[in-house]
């Protein structure tokens, strides 16, 4: 028996995929089967098997995407892959991105067993103790501090990350391209920071870096961007995470238009308090931007014990006005009153948005669609689920400032653009 040792098995082909499990688990092997690199890749992660063995070809994610996705993650797998249609340029392709070997189809079990063995040999040699995990390869950019001098300054909570790194596939709503994000762990006062898969600078979550905000909030850096971030880093700020990479194509996928799916992920991954804290931003005067009652939107925030948004929201019918008014008690209320709000357009704005090269992954069930008389594709989630949206891309956008907010915020018709004006008032004045 070769045993001590756990096997990912990555096919679309089941008949593979049970083969594969039946003679290693007589080798002494744990197996984990998938049947789609969505799938593999999860398990990847929830399991950390020693090796995966993974299919080139398969459809959606494939061993490829997959193989990258492990190697820019913190996993200690190795990757083999294999491949019926192999040719040289695929092989040297894997190779450069760290697979520890390519296996052509038809199967030598002889060879499988062989090449599995080795690389947990070598997965042992690499990560023994003599051999220290590798710096990592992301670099940080460093951004202002909260001003501590400040008298009011004095609401803290501790800093949170997650206890894994975890996977999400959607689509990007304004690019309509596939794509993806992997969330990993950071140390106390890192912060929270966008990344890509290939280029090694990393874009802080950080309102300096917003580079415009037509109808997402999208930060860039160099030439690293992120966009539409507000839902998920609504989600992030709601349970209060203050040190995390997250590892994007471009744009953060739309999932289904709210921000539910990132808690329940989030959950799944685990929260963890980490041994340092961070000061509030409490507010100590009224800031605010435009004027009540305006078309142009309105927006302030004043002081208070806690966090309260109260948001009017006024459209066109069927829509009308909508006022709502949400304090985060704890994170159950997030996820039960504000979490679930997708977002949400009107039937006639979609071709202005198509013109402007937006909205391309807008899908029936992602985006609520109303025209001149109701919503056109869904079932509501709530009587006012618009305008509890505009709280959430809120909570979003005012994320952005560096810390958790103390203070009580009123807005009208504001949007991405007027929350980031008022968060960048917040940055200046409370950071250094």
């Amino acid at each position: 028996m070769l045993g001590n040792g756990s096997v990912l098995i990555i096919d679309d082909e089941t008949a593979i995929t049970s083969s594969l499990e039946a003679i290693l688990t007589d080798e002494g092997y744990k197996v984990y089967k998938a049947n789609s690199g969505e799938q593999g890749i999860e398990l990847a992660f929830s399991e950390t098997p020693d090796v995966i063995l993974a299919d080139v070809w398969m459809p959606g994610i494939d061993g490829i995407q997959t193989l990258q996705a492990v190697k820019d993650s913190e996993l200690r797998s190795e990757v083999i892959l294999m491949s019926g249609h192999g040719n040289i340029e695929t092989a040297v392709k894997a190779t450069k991105i760290g697979a520890f070997d390519f296996i052509e189809k038809p199967l030598s079990m002889e060879t499988v067993i062989k090449v599995i063995a080795a690389a947990i040999e070598s997965k042992e040699d690499k990560w023994s103790e003599n051999n220290p995990v590798p710096t990592e390869k992301y670099t940080f950019f460093k951004i202002p501090k909260l001003n501590n001098k400040k008298k009011h300054a004095k609401i803290k909570s501790p800093q949170k990350t997650i206890s894994r790194s975890i996977v999400l596939y959607g689509r990007g709503l304004h690019s309509g391209l596939k794509t993806g994000l992997i969330l990993e762990p950071l140390p106390p006062d890192s912060g929270i920071h966008f990344g890509n898969l290939t280029n090694p600078e990393t874009i802080p979550a950080d309102v300096t870096f917003v580079d415009n905000t037509n109808y997402s909030t999208n930060l860039r850096y160099g030439a690293v961007s992120a966009r539409t971030i507000e839902h998920l880093m609504s989600a992030l700020y709601a349970y209060g995470i203050t040190n995390l990479l997250i590892k994007i194509g471009a744009e953060v996928p739309i999932m289904d238009g709210s921000s539910i799916v990132f808690c329940e992920e989030i959950e799944k991954a685990l929260i963890i308090e980490q041994n340092k804290s961070i000061n509030h931003i409490v507010i100590d005067k009224i800031y605010e931007i435009g004027e009540t009652n305006s078309d142009d939107g309105y927006i302030k925030i004043e002081p208070s014990d806690n966090l309260e948004i109260t948001y009017k929201l006024d459209y066109p019918k069927p829509i009308g006005i909508q006022n709502f008014t949400f304090i985060q008690k704890d994170i159950d209320s997030y996820k039960s009153e504000i979490a679930p709000a997708r977002t949400f357009n009107f039937v006639s704005a979609l071709d202005s948005i198509e013109q402007m090269g937006l909205g391309e992954g807008g899908r029936w069930g992602n985006v609520v669609l109303v025209d001149d008389e109701k919503v056109v594709n869904t079932e509501l989630r709530f009587r006012d689920e618009f305008v509890r949206h505009k709280i959430l891309d809120l909570l979003g956008d005012f994320s952005l400032a560096g810390a958790p907010i103390t203070g009580k915020i009123y807005a009208e018709k504001s949007g991405h653009k007027m929350n980031i004006e008022i968060t960048k008032v917040l940055k200046k004045e409370f950071f250094v």
